[in-house]
């Protein structure tokens, strides 16, 4: 009996007899930690029921200058924005229960240093990972102003940083792809022409095309194991190809080689 009473016994706080045991109950997690008025208000319903006392705590603390929607805005803001962007904060902030007006007025303390070492965490991350187009995209969504981001990324990222990226995407796709491919994939990835044209610089067309061609021969050797005798098999081999980012002429080469020697 009495195990099975303390099993279903709710768990929380004692309940409060009387308003100053909630009073106090709401300057202890004060001491803990910054909270809003809302969810400070979550918090004394763990401690009483009565509207009238949560109520009448949350002005007094209010008077007394305990608590503050405006300075817990500020002080959430100034601990996280060289982390977050102005529209994650702002999002962060609105599931707090902080009004527009306070949320803005806490924003307006961020300095051009927060913002700017908050883009380069952005960029030391992802540098040779993602393109400045991703880059720059990933850091509008936090809400970064454009000009900005411009401003910082002109200042810190080089052609170096387009290199790498372009290198780790070739390396990867090279070896089962044809040129048309990779090219559509270094653009599709944001990188740019003088880019692309840099690192293929040295390359002479004829090895490119011979390199293809039996890049595509292996490729259609692996994925069919026997002749290819009949039209629709061979459309349906070269759209394969094709897939794989190879050009019509360098599937045709590879149909017509099918499983001879290399």
């Amino acid at each position: 009996m009495s195990s099975e009473y303390k099993s279903t016994k709710k768990a929380g706080p004692k309940p409060a007899q009387k308003v100053e045991q909630v009073y106090e109950y709401a300057v202890w997690w004060l001491n803990q930690r910054g909270y809003s008025v809302s969810k400070l208000k979550e918090k004394l319903t763990r401690k009483t029921d009565n509207p009238e006392w949560i109520a009448s705590v949350i002005e007094k603390l209010l008077d007394q200058g305990y608590l503050s929607d405006q300075r817990f805005a500020e002080t959430f803001v100034q601990s996280r924005c060289r982390s977050y962007g102005p529209k994650v904060l702002t999002q962060k902030l609105k599931l707090q229960g902080v009004s527009t007006t306070d949320i803005e007025h806490a924003l307006c303390t961020i300095d051009d240093s927060d913002t700017d070492e908050l883009i380069s965490r952005v960029m030391t991350k992802y540098t040779g990972k993602k393109s400045i187009r991703d880059i720059t995209m990933r850091l509008k969504s936090e809400g970064i102003d454009d000009t900005r981001i411009q401003s910082v990324l002109n200042a810190n990222i080089d052609t170096e940083h387009e290199s790498q990226l372009a290198t780790r995407i070739i390396n990867k796709h090279a070896k089962k792809m044809g040129r048309s491919g990779l090219l559509q994939k270094l653009r599709s990835e944001g990188i740019s022409q003088d880019t692309i044209d840099e690192l293929f610089s040295e390359e002479s067309e004829d090895d490119v095309v011979e390199d293809d061609q039996h890049k595509a021969l292996e490729q259609l050797n692996k994925k069919y194991k026997t002749r290819l005798t009949d039209f629709a098999e061979k459309k349906k081999a070269t759209a394969f190809l094709v897939r794989k980012g190879f050009s019509f002429s360098e599937a045709n080469y590879a149909i017509e080689h099918h499983l001879e020697d290399i």
